[in-house]
């Protein structure tokens, strides 16, 4: 298969996986500032952030059943529906802990949509280009992400008018994948040959792979969380704090491709190492070069760039890295658990990035990043030495489907993603 044909047929789900991660990256641009208006304490406000990731967390673990059992479609829409409707809620009553539980609500949701969304995404990727597509998802995905604090300028952040749009972008995110005529991989738990993977066993399959996802969820994790509050508190107003976290994101997405087509062509190993080991260097720097006025957009820049290079193009080359060394047969639960090892990094970043934020100031979210890949890119080191490169067919197609999926184009409706389980016999879509 090739890129084209591969980027083809999942670009319904591309579409929509990036109009519902702008909704999402506005929330938390919006949560963030409301907070900040409404005086809640920094440490709760990190609360917060962990959350939304503890309910990733748990999310992540009943994720791979719901969408085996209703299908990669139907589980998308449903939870983007759940999404839509908690996001008004925020605006309804602004309350610490009642704000808690909504992310927590947000986070089980967004769970099970990663898990959609890789497990599709890596159903349709050969072996020989995964790095690539992934990449290239990663760009869509973090375009979604950079454009959606965008919509921050269109209304007050004490209204419920951003709450409002923050809930349409995520509601209009059903319409691709549910129109598409691509048929979504038919991948069943209980498949003949499928494998499940607790995060122990992944862990001793590919401890690199494990940590380089917790790594990934810990940096992103930080930054959206906090990083519209670094910004204001060094100076910026609500929306040159939200230009910068676009700015951030838009250096990730434009970073994501190059580094995925390197990883292809090189030992992945080699690539993540480098790259953790450059951004953290570079996070140490902003840190350490912070300006005493207020504001200095040159240092502003500079902090954008390593934030969205730090925080973005870490997952997808991770990931690919893991699925280069599993069982093809084996592609939902595996993205079940690479999933939750993000959420808990991520869970845990929160706690973390803004207790370093409290104790030395707004650029302490740089001393957490740079801290964090810089030993991420020492262990990195240490596994290339003691453990061989994965040996990688060049062109095994990693389609995990039991029906003849491999066709870039279904001709008829996907009705089995469509029809109900009525009748003995029918099959849930999958």
């Amino acid at each position: 298969m090739t890129l084209g044909a591969a980027l083809l047929s999942v670009g319904a789900l591309i579409l929509s996986a990036t109009i519902l991660v702008a909704g999402n990256s506005l929330q938390f641009v919006i949560l963030g500032l409301r907070a900040e208006a409404e005086g809640i304490p920094l440490a709760t406000i990190g609360a917060m952030t962990a959350g939304y990731f503890i309910g990733y967390s748990v999310g992540s673990i009943y994720s791979p059943r719901f969408v085996n059992a209703i299908g990669h479609i139907r589980a998308f829409a449903a939870l983007a529906s759940i999404t839509s409707g908690v996001v008004l809620a925020h605006g309804l009553w602004v309350e610490p802990t009642f704000w808690i539980g909504l992310r927590f609500v947000t986070g089980l949701c967004f769970a099970g949509l990663a898990t959609v969304t890789d497990s599709w995404l890596n159903a349709r990727a050969t072996s020989n280009l995964r790095g690539r597509l992934l990449s290239l998802a990663g760009v869509a995905m973090i375009t979604g992400y950079a454009v959606g604090p965008v919509f921050a300028a269109l209304g007050s952040v004490d209204s419920l008018v951003l709450f409002v749009i923050a809930s349409m972008l995520m509601s209009m995110a059903l319409v691709p994948v549910t129109l598409t005529r691509y048929e979504a991989p038919a991948i069943s738990l209980d498949g003949e040959g499928a494998e499940t993977y607790s995060l122990a066993r992944l862990f001793k399959e590919t401890q690199l792979g494990v940590l380089g996802c917790f790594v990934a969820g810990s940096t992103q994790g930080a930054f959206l969380g906090l990083g519209v509050i670094f910004a204001g508190r060094l100076g910026l107003d609500n929306a040159a704090a939200s230009l910068f976290v676009t700015l951030a994101l838009a250096a990730g997405a434009l970073s994501q491709y190059p580094i995925g087509w390197l990883s292809d062509q090189l030992d992945r190993r080699h690539v993540i190492a480098g790259l953790a080991g450059a951004v953290g260097i570079a996070s140490l720097v902003v840190m350490a070069t912070q300006p005493s006025a207020q504001p200095a957009l040159v240092w502003f820049g500079l902090a954008a760039f390593v934030a969205g290079v730090a925080a973005m193009p870490m997952y997808a080359i991770v990931v690919a890295y893991v699925y280069d060394r599993i069982p093809e047969n084996s592609i939902v639960p595996a993205a079940a658990t690479l999933v939750l090892t993000y959420a808990v990094g991520s869970a845990v970043a929160g706690p973390l990035a803004s207790w370093a934020m409290v104790s030395y100031g707004p650029s302490g979210l740089y001393l957490y990043m740079g801290l964090l890949m810089l030993a991420f890119a020492i262990f990195a080191l240490v596994r290339i030495a003691v453990r061989e490169a994965p040996d990688v067919t060049e062109d095994i197609d990693a389609v995990v489907a039991r029906s003849p999926g491999l066709a870039p184009l279904d001709a008829f409706a996907d009705e089995i993603q469509l029809a109900l389980p009525l009748e003995e016999g029918d099959v849930a879509g999958s």
